[in-house]
């Protein structure tokens, strides 16, 4: 047995001769067979359930009491029960009990659950709903039939349907009323309005146009609701004229006059203004452009866009709702008669705003969007403000998954070593080579996680991302066509073939020359000739499936190869020329992928 086996039977408190192998997942694993002694079911659950909850993380948490435990809010009791006994622990300083408490709007009376069914039945009684699916349905249903008295219907946003569901338990929908003059303000507005500040869900007709009327959800049962409406008519009433002050205020200027004062906002300290950024993404829409393969038209839209692209945020609707960016942008370029391409382009630049997002539909908005980004990740690296564990002020994962993303939706075979090249060049402060590497490594690592999600093999997305990493369409297509391969009958073999002529080269700190001449077997002359043929059917376009297929009919002649040749011959030349040959042979994968990290290899 090997050091390793020895140790990690001994980490397993078991025999070497206890261990087996067995074959998981295409790959060899050493196995030991670990027998615990069952402890009661009480006992396990009192030691687990702090930690269980312990992992339940947050994107915000908040301390209240000396622990120092951090929650999202204060827990300010636990029950825990299995079957009618209490599963005793302690947690951020509560200990666990039988009791829990009803609605809030109710005075949260204690109550005590016998058991499992009896904290249901509790629940039910006072019209909590606690699976999150039901509740989610309920307030669906009520929604739908409040929009439909009024001949309206609910316009589909999952994430506020989802915010919705997650801060109510007890679930009553009502209808309310606004004023049609609101409905003067654009569509947007007032849908941001009713979302971002009050969780409110908007009703269109069935032609899309928006009724004046809204639904939101309250907490409780339907005691006093017209109270209740009408406190809540009263508040939007309030946000809608904010709105149209702001608005109002906003149209008095054309867009471009909002530039100067970009210049009051600052991007970062080293990095200048709002509007030096903007001005240094306009800049560069030529150049990149150019290297993302789009047109000359598209390219000129994009460049009229950039030089806009940022105005709104100066604009006091964008100041006040910062979820606008973008769509008041092209809100005001159309009011002053910009073209709808132009102000499409505004708009789409911030595309996409997160994970699940649409994407740019038009060309000028992803070259917008793509430079945008770009430059924050070029530029805020330099400046030594690259995201730390959970920190990333200045979103740089989400800008990074854009470019992504945009690039792979649109297939855009572009490496982004020259991208990155063309924005270093264009920023206020020296960009180092080693920060320049830091930044293709970083989108190369928000790729790899992207793909993973995606069901595709581990070791797949390794062979070819260790390749490919800097050109993500490229890269998809890659681990596309790799992905089929490993399912062919005779892989292993065609694996195994490669590997031989890349195992037995790898530690060569040399590289040599291939001197035809200097052959001395028919295997390797043979060899050579089948080499020539399948390196002259690649050229530098060619991605993984086209490597395979060119090196495929080679697999009888490496066979040979190693069956009659003997690699390290005593004579220097011939044994150089050899390794030559098979270094050539491995080099076929150069920039497609490395077929090290494949499981069999």
């Amino acid at each position: 047995p090997t050091k390793a086996a020895e140790g990690f039977a001994r980490s397993r408190g078991v025999s070497v001769d206890d261990l087996t192998v067995e074959e998981i997942d295409g790959g060899r694993y050493v196995m030991a067979l670990v027998q615990e002694t069952g402890r009661p079911a009480a006992e396990v659950l009192a030691e687990a359930l702090p930690g269980l909850i312990a992992g339940i993380k947050f994107n915000r948490a908040m301390r209240w009491n000396s622990t120092n435990i951090a929650f999202s809010r204060p827990i300010r009791w636990l029950l825990a029960l299995l079957g009618e006994t209490v599963v005793p622990f302690t947690y951020a300083g509560i200990a666990s009990d039988r009791i829990t408490r009803g609605l809030r709007p109710y005075g949260s009376p204690e109550i005590s659950a016998r058991d499992a069914a009896a904290y249901f039945d509790h629940l039910t009684y006072q019209f909590i709903v606690l699976n999150p699916e039901k509740r989610r349905e309920k307030i669906v249903e009520q929604a739908a039939a409040l929009a439909a008295e009024v001949g309206g219907r609910i316009p589909d946003d999952p994430g506020l349907l989802a915010e919705v569901t997650n801060l109510i338990e007890a679930p009553t929908a009502l209808r309310g009323r606004f004023e049609e003059t609101f409905l003067e303000l654009p569509r947007d507005v007032l849908v941001t309005v009713m979302r971002d500040k009050q969780r409110y869900f908007a009703v269109e007709a069935q032609d899309g146009k928006l009724l004046p009327y809204f639904i939101t959800v309250r907490n409780g049962d339907s005691q006093h609701l017209d109270k209740v409406t009408h406190g809540n008519e009263q508040v939007l009433r309030a946000r809608f004229a904010d709105a149209q002050y702001f608005y109002a205020q906003d149209t008095q200027k054309r867009l471009e006059e909002f530039l100067p004062r970009l210049g009051t906002l600052t991007f970062q300290e080293q990095l200048g203004s709002m509007l030096d950024k903007n001005e240094r993404v306009a800049g560069l829409i030529e150049p990149v452009g150019d290297l993302l393969g789009i047109d000359a038209t598209q390219i000129g839209i994009a460049q009229r866009a950039a030089h806009l692209a940022k105005a709104d945020l100066a604009t006091q609707m964008v100041v006040e709702m910062t979820s606008l960016q973008g769509t008041m942008g092209r809100e005001y370029a159309l009011r002053n008669d910009y073209p709808q391409e132009v102000a499409d382009a505004i708009f789409e630049h911030w595309l996409p705003r997160s994970a699940d997002d649409q994407l740019p539909p038009s060309a000028a908005g992803l070259l917008v969007g793509v430079v945008d980004r770009l430059d924050s990740l070029v530029g805020l690296f330099a400046a030594g403000l690259e995201p730390q564990s959970t920190a990333d002020p200045y979103g740089l994962r989400r800008a990074a998954l854009g470019v992504i993303q945009i690039l792979v939706a649109k297939n855009l075979d572009v490496d982004l070593v020259q991208a990155v090249e063309l924005v270093a060049a264009a920023q206020p402060i020296d960009v180092p080579t080693a920060v320049r590497a830091s930044v293709i490594a970083f989108i190369g690592g928000r790729l790899q996680s992207w793909v993973e999600d995606q069901a595709w093999r581990p070791d797949v997305i390794k062979a070819v991302l260790a390749a490919q990493s800097s050109n993500p369409a490229r890269a998809l297509v890659g681990i596309r066509e790799l992905s089929e391969w490993v399912k062919r009958d005779g892989w292993e073999q065609l694996l195994d073939g490669f590997a031989r002529c890349v195992r037995i080269t790898r530690n060569e700190s040399d590289r040599f020359t291939i001197n035809p001449a200097a052959f001395v077997e028919d295997a390797e002359r043979e060899l050579n000739t089948a080499y020539e043929s399948a390196a002259a059917k690649l050229t530098a376009a060619d991605n993984v499936g086209a490597f395979l297929t060119a090196f495929e009919p080679m697999l009888p002649a490496i066979t040979k190869f190693f069956d009659d040749v003997l690699v390290n011959a005593d004579a220097p030349a011939v044994r150089q020329n050899r390794l030559g040959l098979l270094q050539a042979i491995s080099a076929l994968q150069a920039g497609r992928a490395d077929l090290s990290h494949l499981s069999g290899f």
